[in-house]
């Protein structure tokens, strides 16, 4: 409700295009758009890295912690913490720009996962660092869609078409792959850890479901901060001018 009251339209349109939704039209702009694909190709990490750890939680609270009431306290506070990473985000990007400040972010979520991999499993020490981790993966999260804008400005730009509902829909679509690559790679880690449901797991079981829960997401947050931080060249810098052009051709 409070974005419903305070949201604004920016850009003023005499007439709103029609977008021509096709096939063609759709692969198009997919693969002529360089900084989309360099998105949708980390969303693809960040997102399965985040969804794994809401999937892989209440399994590392009933045999990792012992506890499978303690999830819903951890939840809590580990989520709840995300809220952090949100409240500083536009200060970051005022002093980093967005796609230095959305490395940072995912620095912060490996690191902190990392170090929670090789500690021993202790709920105060896992929650405080899962904590640190969520703060981070929040800020690229927050960041990506602020990203999106720019690449649409940018497709514009290039093409001389504003292609707002494709674009927005291929990056949705990036998503919800991610979210099913998360699920399905929960479900074949279990298998291969050797996870036995209900019953008391071996030592290489739970230290597979630690790092379903912990390393699998340093792993594919690292890889995303990479692909942002080589693939991606549209600077904010560019980015100004881009929208500078644009506005002097309306």
């Amino acid at each position: 409700y409070i974005c419903y009251r305070n949201c604004k339209e920016r850009i003023v349109i005499s007439e709103a295009p029609k977008e021509k939704l096709t096939l063609s039209s759709v692969v198009k702009t997919f693969i002529t758009n360089k900084p989309l694909l360099t998105l949708v190709l980390m969303t693809i990490f960040s997102i399965s890295a985040y969804n794994i750890k809401s999937a892989m939680l209440v399994y590392f609270a009933q045999y990792n912690l012992g506890n499978v009431e303690l999830m819903a306290y951890m939840n809590f506070i580990i989520i709840g913490s995300s809220f952090l990473g949100v409240v500083f985000l536009p200060k970051l990007v005022k002093m980093f720009g967005k796609k230095r400040t959305a490395m940072i972010g995912f620095g912060i979520s490996v690191a902190a996962d990392l170090i929670n991999f090789m500690l021993p499993s202790n709920v105060y020490v896992f929650t405080i660092l899962a904590s640190i981790a969520f703060i981070g993966i929040s800020i690229p999260n927050g960041i990506t869609w602020a990203l999106v804008s720019d690449i649409i400005d940018y497709g514009e730009w290039k093409s001389g078409e504003r292609k707002e509902a494709t674009t927005y829909s291929l990056f949705n679509f990036s998503r919800k792959l991610a979210q099913s690559l998360s699920g399905f790679l929960s479900g074949i880690g279990l298998g291969l850890i050797g996870y036995v449901p209900n019953a008391v797991q071996t030592a290489q079981a739970l230290i597979g479901i630690k790092a379903l829960l912990l390393l699998y997401p340093a792993i594919a947050l690292a890889l995303a901060m990479i692909i942002i931080g080589f693939l991606y060249k549209l600077t904010d810098q560019q980015h100004a001018q881009i929208v500078q052009d644009l506005h002097q051709k309306g």
